[in-house]
């Protein structure tokens, strides 16, 4: 149980998002500086800051807001209406402060106290390998696509590590251990040349025989379980859900926001527009309008889906129960459908503009460029979010022990 002083000035919800609302004007203007920069500016960030925005899901012990499971859509979906990118790095970097509200205790006391406004980067595409030596660690690694690197304070990274005693017993050669590392262990490597999400500046994270002290790591299953190592200094129930049933959610607001600043980029442009040939004023055209209703109702579509999934996760967290059967495929399911509709929704408004959209800077080619890209993330795979809802309806085991053992189909068929 928390037992130090808590931040006495933690916002509501509606202020949060309010706080974001009122940023969009200026991060229009600067979206396309961010592009040029491939990077937040860092005018942005402390833009950011200075909204709390990055203290989402820092723990209170530390000054942080520890605020419900489903904020950072609504924080996100507002700043992506002006960019996406920001939108990226307020979602997805923002709340790795929940990853490290998750790290062994040890290793939270030595951290936030000095560093309480922190953002955290975590790299973990790639790979990495850690070596046991005294007291802790070797790690070496290259891993890719780490958002937001340039304005983080610390990075977490995953390595393997040879467990030599689990060899010896017979067991898995290797398990994958989680490590926090400081600035002045790690080198970026400019690699991000990207066709969306530009400004979010995701280059590669390179470490060179770094030491760790081993209350800096924990197991990556530990920590991605519904008890992780360092849940009990925090009174917040995020800090103590399976990490993989909420994280997929991370990346539905940017996506949302970007679809909803298309929808408004495009209403503002046709409402003035006139055809290249014949001068007609497009806005009158019945085609255009139905086209219009059609994408208006997908995005509120994809709101509605993503809405209901954090309600649902939040009351799960909240009371403490382990999400199994088939609402454990939901999450990815859910978010990838909601994608799909965002995709949808933005690329026939991006095509109805024709070359219009598609030349010079502007605003709609950018949240559509940024749109598609974050549509690409492995975490919204179509076929691989729907196949195991597949199996499940028919009986097929999908591999996840909880998902399985509430199926009614394969229960019948061990009774046989």
């Amino acid at each position: 149980m928390n037992t130090k002083k808590k931040s006495s000035n933690v916002p509501t919800r509606k202020e949060i998002i309010q706080a974001a609302a009122d940023l969009v004007p200026v991060l229009r203007e600067r979206a396309e500086s961010a592009e040029d920069l491939r990077k937040i500016p860092d005018e942005t960030i402390q833009d950011l800051r200075a909204a709390g925005i990055h203290k989402i899901f820092t723990p209170k012990r530390y000054g942080g807001y520890e605020m419900e499971w489903g904020t950072h859509v609504d924080v996100a979906r507002e700043l992506g209406k002006g960019c996406a990118s920001t939108a990226w790095t307020s979602s997805v970097v923002m709340s790795h402060t929940w990853i490290l509200g998750r790290f062994p205790a040890e290793a939270q006391e030595e951290f936030w106290p000095s560093c309480p406004d922190a953002i955290v980067g975590t790299a973990f595409a790639g790979g990495g390998e850690m070596e046991e030596t005294e007291g802790g660690f070797i790690l070496n690694g290259l891993w890719r696509f780490s958002s937001g690197i340039d304005h983080a304070d610390c990075a977490l990274v995953a390595g393997q590590f040879a467990n030599k005693d689990t060899i010896a017993s017979g067991g898995t050669a290797l398990e994958y251990r989680m490590a926090l590392i400081m600035p002045n262990q790690y080198e970026i490597v400019d690699t991000w040349h990207a066709e969306g999400l530009k400004a979010t500046g995701s280059k590669d994270v390179k470490v060179v025989d770094q030491f760790i002290p081993f209350h800096r790591t924990a197991k990556s299953i530990e920590i991605s379980g519904n008890q992780p190592p360092g849940a009990q200094l925090h009174d917040s129930y995020i800090y103590r859900v399976e990490l993989n049933m909420f994280f997929s959610t991370l990346l539905s607001g940017p996506m949302l926001g970007a679809t909803h600043g298309i929808m408004q980029e495009y209403l503002d442009q046709t409402r003035s527009r006139f055809g290249a040939l014949f001068g007609e004023k497009v806005a009158e055209q019945s085609p255009v309008q139905q086209k219009i209703g059609e994408s208006y109702e997908e995005l509120r579509m994809a709101d509605l889906i993503i809405d209901s999934l954090c309600d649902f996760l939040h009351q799960e967290g909240q009371a403490g129960r382990t999400i199994k059967g088939i609402d454990r495929l939901r999450t990815k399911r859910e978010t990838s459908m909601a994608a799909q509709l965002c995709m949808k929704s933005g690329t026939r408004l991006s095509t109805m503009m024709g070359v219009t959209a598609q030349t010079g800077r502007n605003p709609v080619q950018r949240h559509f460029r940024d749109l598609r890209t974050m549509s690409t993330h492995g975490a919204l795979h179509w076929d691989n979010a729907t196949t195991p809802t597949g199996q499940y309806l028919l009986g097929i085991e999908t591999g996840d022990v909880l998902v399985d053992q509430e199926n009614e189909y394969l229960k019948k068929q061990e009774n046989n």
